[in-house]
């Protein structure tokens, strides 16, 4: 048993009251221990798409995503809404990739809100000591504090800064100063807890990172803090290769932007390629186990290389089946004739077996006398009425009566057998059809008399007696 789940049945598993959510928990949880990428995801097409969800949800389109948001409010799950809802393990890692994920996505939907309060209490700060009524923000003062606030500088370092760079009078007859006047005072000294980006790229007291590197390349100068941001986080999810690879992939004018977005599209085509890897090997080691139970032996390395190439073309399990079942039957255990079934399947193979002699003598009469070809709906009817009817003189008669009708049509056929008496002893398969007919021929049937009949009898007898008397006398 995994971790995730060990801690779920442990920790949740007494809380939860609904079935769907219980069934959704277990099945994400079961999923992303199966990934093995550092913040692994699952994705409600994901879950649909496994039979616990699809064949064990009622209305499984309706039910999943309630019974997601319920194990989102209950803390089992993280959800990520970034062009499609994305669902991490509460756990560390899960945290940490969701924190990131919303952290770099929110850059493209717009300044957050939080930086927009911040920015107001930074124009009050800055009319309150240039003494005027409003101060317009200049079209680079988000920027200029998202990138001051990305390398470590606090919100108080930042409003202290602004008070000691507007500390003296402004000149009579100049304009306002402005944010980047105060910031730029700001920047000759280091932040309190310098961050990551400010050690790597404005100290330049740490080696840049794999990814930094190769964004640097692609940019041809060093990244600010919010592509900074954006790229180690990436890294952080995807690993330095992958994100390496895909920075090379991205159009030039699109800077970082579309970078998650793309990482996201490449691991869901992975997962997806895995799956469908998962899913051929288990269909394959079901055509092995086949092979074994029809020939009684393994099948060579040659021959499991043969089936992994067919598979694809012929991924129907039924048809499979019966091939192995067919040769089986006909003792051609071989390799060549089976495949030969799978690519020609002959008309005979899903025909099945006879399951008595008048079976087999109505399986011989259906082909010479109505149809070559035996079809396998009606030899699974006539397997069913032949446990019913087992005398094959009845058979016969049915076929020449509609011989006779010219009328030599399944439908007619089983219609005149439907109305024959069902042979005696033809369940227990002991007593032959001579035996019964000698029953029918000499055991008198007993007769039942009822209670007014027997009084009538009583009557009559007793009247006769007493004239017999009278008589006598």
């Amino acid at each position: 048993m995994s971790q995730r789940i060990a801690n779920f049945i442990a920790q949740t598993l007494a809380q939860v009251d609904d079935l769907a959510e219980l069934k959704v928990s277990l099945v994400a949880l079961a999923l992303l221990d199966q990934k093995i990428a550092p913040a692994p995801f699952v994705t409600e097409d994901e879950l649909m798409a496994h039979p616990a969800i699809f064949e064990g949800l009622s209305f499984p389109a309706i039910a999943l995503r309630p019974a997601l948001q319920r194990a989102v409010a209950r803390g089992t799950l993280l959800c990520v809404e970034e062009g499609k809802r994305r669902y991490f393990a509460n756990d560390d890692a899960g945290r940490r990739a969701a924190e990131a994920i919303t952290s770099a996505t929110a850059q493209f939907a717009g300044p957050p809100q939080p930086l927009l309060s911040f920015l107001a209490r930074v124009a009050r700060e800055i009319e309150r000591l240039e003494g005027i009524e409003v101060y317009q923000p200049a079209p680079d003062d988000l920027t200029l504090l998202e990138e001051f606030l990305a390398r470590g500088y606090s919100e108080a370092e930042i409003i202290a800064g602004v008070n000691e760079a507007l500390r003296d009078l402004r000149p009579p007859g100049t304009p306002p100063r402005t944010l980047r006047f105060c910031l730029r005072r700001l920047e000759a000294q280091p932040p309190a807890a310098p961050s990551e980006y400010y050690r790597t790229i404005i100290a330049g007291a740490s080696a840049l990172p794999e990814e930094i590197s190769c964004l640097r390349e692609r940019l041809g100068r060093l990244p600010n803090g919010r592509e900074y941001q954006i790229v180690r986080s990436a890294a952080g999810l995807f690993g330095a290769h992958a994100t390496c690879q895909t920075l090379r992939r991205l159009p030039p004018s699109q800077g970082v932007e579309g970078l998650l977005a793309l990482l996201f599209e490449q691991e869901e085509a992975a997962l997806a390629l895995q799956r469908c890897h998962a899913a051929e090997e288990k269909a394959l080691r079901e055509l092995i186990a086949l092979y074994e139970a029809s020939f009684g032996l393994p099948p060579t390395a040659t021959i499991v290389e043969e089936m992994r190439a067919l598979w694809p073309e012929i991924s129907d399990l039924t048809l499979w089946r019966a091939a192995f079942r067919y040769a089986a039957e006909r003792n051609k255990r071989s390799w060549p004739y089976v495949k030969k079934l799978l690519r020609q399947p002959s008309p005979d193979l899903f025909v099945p077996a006879p399951v008595n002699e008048a079976a087999s003598f109505a399986f011989e009469e259906y082909k010479r006398r109505v149809n070559r070809i035996l079809d396998g709906h009606v030899a699974a009817q006539i397997n069913a009425l032949a446990t019913r009817i087992t005398d094959p003189a009845h058979w016969r008669a049915a076929f020449d009566k509609a011989a006779a009708a010219n009328a030599l049509r399944w439908d007619y056929i089983s219609a005149v057998l439907a109305d024959a008496p069902p042979d005696k002893g033809a369940n227990d398969g002991k007593r032959t059809s001579r035996t019964a007919r000698r029953e029918r021929t000499f055991r008198r049937k007993q007769v039942e008399y009822t209670d007014e009949q027997r009084a009538a009898v009583e009557e009559r007898a007793r009247r006769a007696l007493e004239a017999e008397q009278q008589a006598d006398a």
